[in-house]
């Protein structure tokens, strides 16, 4: 495996609640996060973005207050997964990302 790059090993140890995430999918997530590189954030703020937009939030996005929001979409504006990721821990809501990597990327990765 490559080394653990300094921005996901700092993601893994400041998840606010690893309970958020199985062991199982942790790793796995990791995995996933780690060969995409910033994609799984992007897609994922973009998929919250366009649900907003329909009147059918995600409900963590849903949560977020005025000032997170702006916060979120000037990093997506920026294309800057880091800060997608640090405002989404900042607010509790890591293990969505690692949830939803699982999810949508797990195919591609085993391909």
């Amino acid at each position: 495996m490559q080394p653990l790059s300094y921005y996901y090993y700092n993601v893994l140890e400041g998840l606010e609640k690893p309970s958020d995430v199985p062991k199982v999918e942790l790793q796995e997530g990791y995995d996933i996060l780690y060969r995409h590189g910033g994609r799984v954030e992007i897609d994922l703020m973009r998929n919250a973005e366009d649900g907003d937009a329909q009147g059918e939030p995600y409900h963590w996005y849903e949560d977020l207050d005025d000032e997170q929001r702006a916060k979120l979409h000037k990093a997506l504006d920026a294309g800057d997964p880091a800060k997608i990721l640090k405002i989404m821990q900042r607010n509790g809501y890591a293990g969505v990302l690692y949830h939803y990597a699982c999810e949508n990327f797990q195919t591609e990765a085993s391909a």
